[in-house]
């Protein structure tokens, strides 16, 4: 039996449900997906069975077919496939309120004032570099100086708002990440049903420049330098490794568009591109880096080919 489409990673999409997030088994964090059985009625395959959120921190990713290779004793269960009856349309997107953006639109963060200063000085970037990047991107940072990555699609609407914690040097505390929606949710004011639609950070620059030259990277801080540094390009980040998708991609219908995967992630992202349908694009290709690093790294010269070593 070709299983290739049998398992998936919980999603709504796939269920009709809403997506568990559980304890990983191997950094203890609450960022675990599993495995659902689309032949055995979504059923879960195994507890351990599944992928963590934090893929550089922690990275496990345990697959089905792993799981039966390791336990040969377990027999997968012989079903007959029969067609799924037809899932309830998914709920509709339900806008935050603008009002946040205005609220917390701030350069009181941790990595705005690195990348105002050591970052800037280092990169020879200008005071109205920097400016017309924090009015660009709607920059915002709470309480407690963290920075808040506001994902605003194309049509203006608020998805939601990336919460990240930046060391002094301008790295990131891999122990530390948080949603404006969850923020919300525990507040109480946003109802727990709410539904999640994510989009490129970034998006929101797009019907404002139609005919500009659309740039791909992984993280937002990544984007927000390189918009400094080349804002000829419009400069988008998919938030995650994991978050190059058809439905973010489906903004940039004939646009050109330049794809700058994380090294180690080079043929992910080009097979992803290929499935879309998208044929005016180029992917960069940095695969001589150490695994993670991206072209920020390599500008600020804190890696080095792997060759070279």
């Amino acid at each position: 039996m070709n299983n290739e489409f049998r398992y998936k990673l919980e999603t709504p999409r796939i269920t009709g449900r809403r997506q568990q997030k559980y304890v990983c088994p191997h950094c203890g964090r609450k960022s675990f997906v599993r495995y659902v059985d689309t032949y055995d009625g979504n059923n879960y395959v195994a507890d351990v069975v599944g992928k963590c959120d934090h893929l550089h921190s922690c990275g496990y990713h345990y697959k089905p077919r792993e799981y039966y290779e390791d336990n040969k004793w377990l027999k997968e269960k012989v079903v007959r496939y029969q067609q799924p009856n037809p899932l309830p349309p998914p709920p509709p997107l339900q806008p935050l309120s603008m009002e946040l953006v205005e609220q917390f639109h701030s350069p009181e963060s941790t990595f705005w004032k690195w990348f105002t200063t050591r970052c800037a000085e280092k990169l020879g970037l200008k005071a109205e570099q920097l400016q017309k990047v924090f009015e660009d991107y709607y920059i915002g940072a709470d309480e407690r100086a963290n920075i808040i990555w506001w994902q605003i699609d194309e049509k203006g609407r608020l998805r939601t708002g990336h919460i990240m914690q930046f060391h002094a040097d301008g790295h990131r505390h891999d122990g530390f990440q948080n949603w404006v929606h969850d923020t919300l949710k525990k507040q109480g004011k946003l109802s727990k049903e709410w539904p999640l639609y994510q989009c490129f950070f970034g998006a929101h620059l797009l019907p404002l420049r139609p005919q500009a030259h659309v740039a791909i990277v992984e993280s937002e801080k990544t984007a927000i330098v390189m918009a400094a540094m080349f804002p000829q390009y419009i400069w988008l980040a998919t938030g995650s490794c994991n978050g190059l998708t058809n439905e973010k991609l489906e903004c940039l219908k004939g646009r050109r568009v330049s794809v700058f995967p994380d090294a180690g992630w080079y043929d992910d992202w080009s097979s992803k591109m290929k499935a879309s349908g998208h044929n005016n694009y180029t992917m960069a290709n940095i695969e001589s880096y150490p695994r993670n690093s991206d072209i920020v790294d390599i500008i600020m010269g804190e890696v080095e080919p792997l060759s070279e070593k």
